[in-house]
């Protein structure tokens, strides 16, 4: 048999992946140009074309666990049970960390069955995957700092402080400190949510009215006035989500009046109809709003126009938001304040 002829030949050479064809006793009729590359660049001692070479047989004489692996691979497409075959596996040199996916797949000529292996370096891939896990680890490893090591020991520095101020020796530095340790706990669970929740792990269906209400009752509001114009019933994770609410609540409250007024702020929440980006909910009030140029900065981890502020509430917001693979959009209420509108969620019939 001629294999292969001249057209496929050259489309075959031309990929950038390593790629053979065996026959079904495991030996090797055809590479292309890239399996011979990589064998010379190797130093591989015998014919960098490997044509005439039994893969079965090299796999089964290696000790190491990948070339078992890919045996038993290449051998359960040849015998048929099954269509296809994947495993990734490391090929480190000795200057370079690699990786690779060995991918094998059945086909038939002029009624004779053949096997396709190709491998396809995935190191980039690989490598990025390793610097997630590698920060994710660090990030956990903050968390734990910061709501034990830490916290521990402002929770006691914050407890002996008031306990100070209850027994009536109440000083204007004294009060400083105690403000100043209330920040660092406030700073301390943004940062945890920031920390924790990069993924939703469960939805149930809750209820937009219910989910408002509630996390109003756990912000400190004052004088301010929470509308909810209609409801909704979509998919989300319970307790993630409550931060959605309780950052943009405090928000408005913190910033939506400039400094020295006293007027309340009037804060909404509804459903939107079906858009672009799908059904959702905003959350508006009736402030000074956002300068359209700063409002890409405010979603920034840090950012705050209020010195006492965290800098990160708007950010877990956005964070939630993606985590759940929603929209969020920042724009002007009618009103002329912040308006915060949040598509694409799951929605869910009336029961």
């Amino acid at each position: 048999m001629s294999f292969p002829s001249t057209l496929p030949a050259a489309s075959l050479d031309a990929l950038p992946t390593q790629l053979a064809i065996l026959d079904t006793d495991g030996t090797i009729l055809y590479t292309n140009e890239a399996w011979k590359r990589f064998g010379t660049e190797n130093d591989y001692a015998g014919d960098a074309s490997s044509i005439g070479m039994n893969y079965l047989g090299v796999c089964d004489v290696d000790p190491d666990q990948s070339s078992t692996m890919a045996a038993d691979g290449i051998r359960s497409v040849i015998e048929g049970t099954d269509d296809e075959f994947s495993y990734e596996y490391p090929c480190h040199s000795d200057d370079e960390r690699r990786w690779f996916t060995m991918r094998v797949t059945r086909f038939s000529h002029e009624s004779e069955t053949y096997v396709q292996v190709v491998h396809l370096n995935i190191t980039d891939r690989k490598l990025a995957e390793l610097e997630v896990d590698e920060k994710a680890n660090r990030l956990q490893n903050v968390a734990s700092i910061l709501s034990h090591d830490l916290r521990n020991p402002l929770s006691v520095a914050l407890g002996y402080a008031e306990t100070v101020l209850d027994e009536g020796i109440a000083t204007d530095p004294l009060g400083r400190i105690v403000d100043s340790l209330e920040r660092m706990d406030d700073i301390i669970s943004d940062a945890l949510v920031l920390a924790r929740h990069g993924t939703v792990e469960a939805t149930s269906t809750v209820n937009l009215r219910t989910q408002a209400e509630t996390a109003w009752s756990h912000v400190e509001t004052g004088e301010a006035s929470l509308t909810v114009a209609d409801t909704m019933l979509f998919e989300a994770d319970d307790s993630l989500f409550s931060h959605v609410f309780e950052n943009l609540f405090r928000n408005a409250i913190e910033h939506a009046r400039p400094e020295g007024s006293d007027t309340p702020v009037a804060v909404t929440v509804g459903p939107l109809v079906d858009g672009p980006n799908g059904p959702g909910f905003y959350v508006e009030d009736d402030g000074v709003g956002i300068p359209e140029a700063d409002r890409g900065a405010v979603l920034d981890a840090g950012y705050s126009g209020d010195r006492e502020g965290t800098g990160l509430g708007l950010s877990i917001v956005s964070q939630v938001v993606d985590a759940h693979g929603w929209c969020l959009e920042l724009t002007e209420s009618d009103a002329g304040g912040a308006r915060f509108e949040i598509r694409g969620v799951d929605r869910r019939a009336a029961e």
